[in-house]
């Protein structure tokens, strides 16, 4: 005879925690961030903590609409997102329900919008998510998948504003050509790309317009690449190379790709190694990634790589990847790049002399290109100078820096013929600091 098994404790604590996963898991989501929300929400400073224990808290959910639930107008899912926590400190539960459920319906694929909206509905009706218990051995995948929502959520509404950043550039921008359309730049610790137009007159004052900003994820293993596989996306300044539409590519490219330089001339002295690293869109099932979800590249949602892709001019676009980005005032200009400024103009006026004396002192006995040294490279650098009957002058595009323990300005220029600009071609130079001097470690075509 069989007798019927009864669950161990082991196994009656792994169910209990499973339906608590079921019901507790979504709850989360809007308890970890709610209060968090709502004082980041445009209010101009945060509370007092000395007067902290006298003041009671603001945050409350009412179940039934004090007044008529407001139109909602559906543009933006993260900008709804904010909307549902601000809806939530205020106490409008009614309000938060029902923007949950208009993110929910108009990005079906955006999975913290339904997420969020089966929580509000979970609260509301003090019952668990209904549905099929979460197989034991799937927990592990399920509690990861939810802190992945729970870091996007934080990041999506602790982002800096627009408005924050309004007369702050880039610490990296160091010199914008008039002509050089763009640049952008991704902050990895806030998961944002930021993308400005460049507005720099004749005169030469930096002036940078944030034309777009938007959450995006890096790789699943961080940042910091390395070597090829190793899930990470580069630190450092790159290029936008060319753009290849979604039609051609994969489903998981999505909208498209915008392709970066890496490894650049500094990553290949360095033996790094990998290629592919692009922006590019997301798989038609989902509406973003996790903040760190990819194999290295930058991933942007479908509409906003769309709106990049549409943009004219995006190629040589300089692109900063930081850890951590610092920011400056656009009236500022960095002392790194007034110290470096008189070395890169005596050497383009000695370059423009062809004197090849002078020259030869400014390259650096690291220099690299295509893994060959100064003294394979030096005869050909020299004969592109002095074969002219008179060099080409040098129009410098941008002047960008980069200091990860190595102080390096990364310099792209124009080589004009003066007759026809539209032919010009573009050299890229990569300088680094040495014994306090600044030398050329790399030179060749952009």
């Amino acid at each position: 005879m069989n007798f019927p098994r009864f669950p161990n404790r082991q196994q009656r604590n792994q169910r209990k925690a499973s339906w608590h996963l079921r019901w507790a898991a979504p709850t989360l989501l809007v308890a970890a961030f709610g209060l968090t929300a709502w004082y980041l929400s445009d209010r101009p400073t945060l509370p007092d903590s000395s007067h902290a224990s006298s003041e009671p808290l603001r945050w409350k959910l009412e179940f039934e609409p004090g007044t008529p639930v407001a139109t909602i107008q559906a543009h933006d899912p993260e900008a709804l997102v904010r909307q549902i926590y601000q809806h939530l400190g205020d106490g409008d539960r009614a309000q938060a329900l029902e923007t949950a459920r208009v993110v929910a319906t108009q990005f079906p694929t955006f999975q913290l919008g339904q997420l969020l909206y089966a929580d509000l509905l979970n609260i509301s009706t003090h019952l668990p998510v209904q549905g099929a218990d979460l197989e034991l051995d799937a927990q592990p995948s399920a509690l990861r998948r939810l802190q992945e929502l729970l870091l996007e959520a934080k990041r999506r509404i602790t982002r800096p504003s627009p408005q924050e950043l309004q007369g702050q550039v880039p610490a990296s921008v160091a010199f914008l050509a008039a002509d050089q359309p763009y640049i952008a730049a991704v902050d990895a610790s806030k998961s944002r790309l930021y993308w400005f137009a460049n507005r720099t007159g004749e005169d030469g004052q930096l002036k940078l317009e944030l034309i777009k900003e938007t959450y995006v994820s890096v790789g699943i293993n961080g940042v910091g690449k390395v070597k090829e596989g190793d899930g990470k996306t580069p630190l450092g300044v790159y290029f936008v190379q060319r753009k290849l539409p979604g039609a051609t590519l994969p489903d998981l490219f999505g909208a498209g790709a915008l392709t970066l330089n890496f490894p650049n001339a500094v990553d290949a002295m360095r033996n790094k190694t990998g290629s592919g690293i692009w922006l590019h869109g997301t798989p038609s099932a989902q509406y973003s990634r996790a903040p760190e979800a990819t194999d290295g590249c930058v991933v942007l949602s479908n509409t906003d790589m769309d709106e990049l892709l549409r943009l004219p001019g995006w190629r040589m676009t300089p692109v900063v990847i930081a850890d951590k980005l610092d920011w400056m005032s656009d009236s500022q200009t960095s002392s790194a790049y007034k110290s470096f400024k008189p070395t890169l103009e005596n050497w383009r006026a000695d370059r423009q002399n062809a004197d090849l004396d002078k020259l030869k002192t400014y390259y650096s006995p690291r220099f690299e290109r295509d893994a060959l040294d100064l003294e394979h490279w030096w005869p050909k650098l020299a004969q592109s100078v002095a074969g002219q009957r008179k060099p080409k002058p040098l129009e410098v595009v941008s002047v960008l820096h980069w200091n990860d323990g190595e102080d390096t300005m990364v310099v792209t220029m124009s080589e004009s013929s003066g007759k026809d600009k539209r032919q010009a071609g573009f050299l890229r130079t990569y300088w680094q600091k040495e014994e306090g001097q600044w030398k050329l470690v790399f030179e060749g075509p952009a």
